[in-house]
């Protein structure tokens, strides 16, 4: 039978099945240490407003330091309990004795495991961010690696025009960049103290939340103590930015696949990365970039589940909000594992500068280039489309590209032109001639290269002074005399 902290109301014991079924501790056990940390300061606030004497104080926090230690040297067996609360309190009151009985003095489990979940995920975040920037440098260092190198661009994976290796993997940098700016953003969010809210109304009892607060790094306090019980918006945030990143991540992991192909062979990617088959003995699969393309379905599905359970619930607690952490502990659990393989993955990789260069070839890359050159004579754009067109239309129809055609066949379809044209018409010169900010020009693809390690030095300063900050708090409560 679970241990629990109810059952004084209920004449029989709660059936086995109905306790297995109902349980928590499975999921939420990873949560001890919050559940722990958040009992230190909730425990200094009531000997703070004299619910508990300086002796119960130390011994409570004594026991609660000694239980942590317990639990991390695996001398405590966490499912037998209903939940992580259950574990931490009864386990102290057998340690400690009576002072135990008074800790959940004007707190309830609703409140308490909304803090515990916030105090983990606001940690999660910050490792999650730094798991994108990890995977924005390796993007960013491969980009540096090969400034120069030129490959198709594509529209409906059609080739388009010509743009820089390089520029190209920015793309995906800068996409990663929104990505961490979400997981900030609902970090910003979800720090808030909910401790204080009580089952749903709020206490009698003159606690301090500013002062519980301040013990545990929280810029402020929840103001509404029914939203704080009912509210998971925060976990339904996060989850949503972590889709939205794996997204990301499943174009990338698919376009790694294409370029992989025997269509494409625009990289390499090394054999420590790949896998083969059980039956043919030829293959080569880019197995990592389609587990990372597929991972996409288990996090997005995560924020499904949750957005499912939490649609058209009353307020305030129903026992539905439990199962908000499967699907949290799943998506970063697979975040986590994914951003780090990710990387790694980007730096096993290298470009086939031969292949990407030949598929310059193909698909008249540059017949924008030869529309804007064109307009630069002084002809309409519409004009120079329906000229470039045509003469697309004609060449096609002889198997030939623009490299086939002499000047004098251009300036039989288009009149009186100067040599510069031989150069609009050269796959690996279109680059050059971009002009816009942000475009695959190199000029511009350095400027982006400056853009992006600013980004990142300032993400690791704010990724370490937060968490600088948070731990120095938590060292204050773990420092029991």
């Amino acid at each position: 039978m679970k241990m629990r902290l109810w059952g004084s109301r209920m004449g029989k014991d709660l059936d086995q099945e109905v306790a297995e079924f109902s349980t928590s501790i499975n999921e939420d056990q990873e949560l001890y240490w919050f559940d722990i940390i958040g009992s230190l300061a909730h425990c200094k606030m009531l000997q703070k407003i004299e619910i508990l004497n300086q002796t119960e104080a130390q011994h409570i926090q004594r026991g609660l330091v000694q239980l942590l230690q317990n639990i991390e040297k695996n001398q405590i067996n966490l499912n037998v309990y209903e939940d992580i609360h259950s574990a931490v309190e009864i386990n102290l009151k057998q340690m400690i004795g009576e002072p135990a009985e008074k800790l959940h003095t004007a707190r309830s489990r609703n409140d308490q495991i909304v803090l515990d979940e916030r105090l983990f995920l606001r940690e999660k975040i910050i490792h999650l961010i730094r798991g994108i920037n990890n995977l924005q440098k390796g993007l960013l260092t491969l980009a540096q690696k090969y400034p120069t190198l030129v490959m198709p661009g594509y529209t409906h994976l059609q080739p388009a025009q010509p743009i820089l290796f390089a520029h190209h993997l920015l793309a995906y940098f800068f996409m990663l960049q929104r990505d961490a700016e979400r997981l900030k953003d609902a970090l910003t969010r979800l720090n808030q103290l909910p401790l204080g809210a009580g089952a749903l109304a709020g206490t009698s009892i003159p606690i301090d939340r500013k002062y519980v607060a301040e013990l545990l790094a929280f810029p402020s306090v929840q103001a509404n103590s029914m939203d704080v019980v009912a509210d998971r918006d925060y976990v339904l945030e996060t989850l949503n930015a972590l889709s939205i990143a794996f997204l990301h991540l499943s174009r990338f992991g698919e376009e790694l696949v294409l370029w992989n192909s025997p269509g494409f062979q625009f990289i390499i990617i090394d054999d420590a990365f790949t896998t083969g088959s059980s039956i043919m003995p030829q293959k080569k699969n880019p197995d990592i970039a389609e587990l990372i393309r597929g991972k996409a379905g288990e996090v997005i599905g995560s924020w499904i589940s949750l957005a499912v359970t939490l649609k058209g619930l009353p307020l305030t607690y129903n026992r539905d909000l439990q199962q908000d952490k499967p699907p949290l502990l799943r998506a970063v659990h697979e975040c986590e594992k994914t951003f780090h393989i990710a990387t790694r993955l980007i730096n096993n990789i290298q470009p086939d500068s031969e292949r990407m260069e030949a598929a310059l070839q193909k698909g008249f890359l540059t017949a924008t280039d030869l529309c804007e050159y064109l307009v630069g004579k002084g002809i309409p754009f519409r004009k120079t489309h329906e000229i470039v067109g045509s003469i697309v239309r004609e060449l096609v129809s002889q198997d030939k590209s623009f490299q086939d055609l002499s000047f004098q066949e251009l300036e039989n379809y288009i009149g009186q032109l100067d040599q510069e044209v031989a150069l609009v018409l050269d796959e690996k010169q279109s680059i050059n001639r971009k002009q816009s900010e942000g475009s695959t020009s190199p000029q511009e693809v350095k400027k982006q290269f400056v853009i992006a390690q600013k980004l990142l030095d300032r993400w690791m300063a704010y990724n370490t002074r937060i968490e600088k900050e948070w731990h120095s708090k938590y060292q204050l409560l773990l420092s029991v005399e």
